[in-house]
């Protein structure tokens, strides 16, 4: 496959400070990646830089073999596409939500018309034309904001945690959209998520960051910078910024902590344990892992859970469902 975007020696920093350092990187054309990393690993950055909404601090940024500073950054726009983790759809119709980059680009209304039912027809959705977006699902929303971007007919595809306030079902739906799209469009989609799963059922190359720079392997899961606060003789805490988690002893060098998702315990109310760390939360994503299933649980900072799909059941739970993590501290990695 030739290369589409090539990047070569990229920093990116905001006061003075960076958050991206990639030596070398290609994008191929007609291929899937999923960058996977933990929050602020810079998975957001780089995409803005690869969509052209951002510039390097340094480095040479090549489409199809050509510097992009010396090529018009409005066309590359419409060969490439940004849909964030929550797309802004105006308060409208789905129609008018899509065909706005159509009249601003003075296209006939009836191959607006036709590029409309097309595109709907791409994403499942034929016959939302006179939907309303505040009637739609977090899944819809993001079905929407995909027929919106095509269009426009880009050549890349770049998703910011597509799946984040989507149910099983629509994950199951969008996973199955972008697959057609890739297969069907050629067209190269880039897929930033924290669903391992999900990146290695997608894509055909896996794109690690850790701390802005490209990682050999896999990033550990729930993994947290932060800084060791010491509370009295006995209990000493680690603070994420967002949380504070009990650690089993003090560790004066301590700058990151991963919590395995195996070890984490899920309940409707605050369980008796030994455990230090309880928190109250929302689910905030729901992943099917065969007899696994993995939960995303927004407590502050967002924690991956991993129960049995039977407990799942049992539990009745659901995108939104209150619930409490519990955890022990001599569970908790720290480096």
């Amino acid at each position: 496959m030739a290369s589409l975007l090539e990047l070569r020696d990229i920093t990116k920093s905001y006061n003075n400070t960076q958050v991206l350092a990639i030596t070398h990187l290609v994008i191929k054309q007609g291929a899937v990646y999923g960058i996977m990393g933990p929050n602020g690993a810079g998975k957001s950055t780089l995409l803005s830089i690869l969509a052209f909404l951002i510039s390097p601090t340094s480095g040479n940024l090549q489409w199809e073999g050509m510097d992009v500073n010396t090529l018009n950054k409005d066309v590359l726009r419409r060969k490439v596409t940004l849909i964030h983790q929550n797309p802004y759809l105006f308060d409208a119709t789905v129609r008018k939500n899509i065909v706005y980059g159509l009249k601003g680009r003075r296209i006939p209304k009836k191959k607006r018309d036709e590029t409309l039912h097309e595109c709907l027809e791409l994403v499942g959705l034929s016959g939302f034309e006179e939907r309303r977006a505040r009637e739609l699902s977090g899944g819809e929303i993001q079905r929407v904001a995909i027929a919106r971007a095509l269009a426009l007919d880009p050549q890349v595809l770049l998703l910011d945690e597509p799946i984040a306030n989507v149910d099983w079902h629509g994950i199951e739906q969008l996973e199955t959209i972008l697959k057609d799209l890739n297969e069907h469009a050629q067209i190269t989609i880039i897929v930033a998520t924290h669903d391992v799963n999900q990146v290695h059922r997608l894509s055909d190359e896996v794109i690690y960051l850790f701390d802005g720079r490209i990682a050999a392997k896999p990033p550990l899961e729930n993994l947290f910078k932060g800084r060791i606060v010491k509370k009295d003789k006995d209990l000493f805490l680690f603070d994420t910024g967002k949380l504070q988690v009990a650690l089993p002893r003090e560790r004066d060098s301590v700058s990151r902590i991963a919590i395995p998702p195996e070890d984490i315990i899920v309940s409707h109310k605050p369980i008796s344990t030994s455990a230090r760390n309880s928190f109250a939360g929302a689910i905030a994503q729901v992943t099917d892992e065969g007899d696994l299933v993995s939960l995303i649980v927004d407590i502050g900072e967002k924690l991956r859970v991993r129960i049995t799909k039977r407990s799942f059941q049992e539990m009745h739970l659901n995108l939104g469902s209150p619930v409490y993590v519990t955890f022990k501290s001599s569970s908790i990695e720290t480096f």
